[in-house]
Formats: structure tokens, C-alpha cells, sequence
């Protein structure tokens, strides 16, 4: 099983930004598959590397036929984005699910801040807090400081987006109660 694989199996958000942050070593490396596995060389991973190579080609080969070779996520991120958000709908609207209406209830303002920060004041809640997360990752990895503020915000998404996931997850199981009492 391959890294996204597994991210796709436990974490619908974190396989995500896995593909967003994949998709930017793609061209990062101008989809080269030998740099693609120093890459994985490097990284000291216990991996199937045949198997891993195998799924950076398959990315690379939609990327260049849905013409991304210079920005903008393949068509299964769209997909993914469209199922969270209507489950995001239906755990506040229709299921009523009391956690999340709390965890996106503090969430909301700094959601609010970031689209309006972003100029994208019509993106919607999750997709504007996936996007925040992995804006975070990139700080991150280039060890840049960040503010108390934006961690404290960077905290509302994360727990929305757990929630989220979790619910995502069931969903898929088949093991979500859609009780609507």
C-alpha cells in the first residue's frame, strides 16, 4: 500500500494536502521520476519504492492530461472537496452533530479572517480550511514563524477538520448514524 493509499484510508484531509503537497514536488522536480525517488531515498522511509514510483507516474500522467503542469489540483481533489463539503452541510444542518456545529462555530471567525486575508471571500468553510492547513505545513517546512494568532486559529481548523475527517471515515465505513431525531 503506498503512502496516499494509507493517508486515503485514515485521513480524507491529510491525503489532501498529502496530493496538494505531491503535486508541488511533481513540478518542483519537472516530473521526473529519478528525482522523484532520490526524493524518497532521502526521506529514510521504509517504503515500497515500485510501488510509490508507480503512483507518482499515475500523478504525474493525470496531471499532465487534466493540464496541471503549472498549477491547479487533479480532479479528485474536487471530488474529495465537494463530498466534505456536503458533509460538512449535513453534520451542521440536517444531523445536527453537536461537536462539529461547536468546533465549526470556533472556527467560523477565523475561517472568515483567512478568506477575507486570501481575497477568496466565496470559498467555502472547508475547502478555505484545508487550504489554511497546508499553507501551515509550508510555513512550516520553511521554518518560518508563526504567530500566536495564527496558531490559535490554525487550532480551530485542525479540530474541524479531525472532526471532519472522522465523520468521513464512517461515512465511508458505512457506519455513520444519520439520525435525524
Amino acid at each position: 500500500m503506498t503512502i496516499a493509499q494509507e493517508k486515503k484510508e485514515e485521513n480524507i484531509v491529510e491525503y489532501i494536502i498529502y496530493l496538494w503537497q505531491m503535486e508541488d514536488l511533481m513540478r518542483a522536480a519537472k516530473f521526473d521520476l529519478t528525482a522523484i525517488r532520490a526524493f524518497l531515498d532521502a526521506s529514510g522511509d521504509s517504503i515500497d519504492m515500485d510501488g510509490e514510483l508507480e503512483w507518482f507516474a499515475q500523478l504525474g500522467k493525470q496531471m499532465d492530461s487534466q493540464g496541471l503542469i503549472q498549477k491547479g489540483h487533479v480532479g479528485e481533489v474536487g471530488e474529495l472537496l465537494i463530498e466534505l463539503s456536503y458533509l460538512h452541510q449535513t453534520l451542521i444542518a440536517i444531523t445536527k452533530n453537536e461537536d462539529y456545529i461547536k468546533a465549526f462555530g470556533e472556527a467560523e471567525p477565523n475561517l472568515t479572517a483567512f478568506m477575507e486575508r486570501a481575497g477568496n471571500k466565496g470559498m467555502n468553510p472547508v475547502e478555505a480550511s484545508i487550504t489554511a492547513l497546508y499553507g501551515l505545513l509550508n510555513l512550516r517546512l520553511k521554518k518560518q514563524e508563526i504567530s500566536p494568532d495564527t496558531m490559535g486559529a490554525m487550532k480551530s481548523f485542525q479540530l474541524m477538520m479531525g472532526l471532519l475527517a472522522a465523520h468521513y471515515k464512517k461515512m465511508k465505513a458505512g457506519d455513520m448514524n444519520v439520525s435525524l431525531n
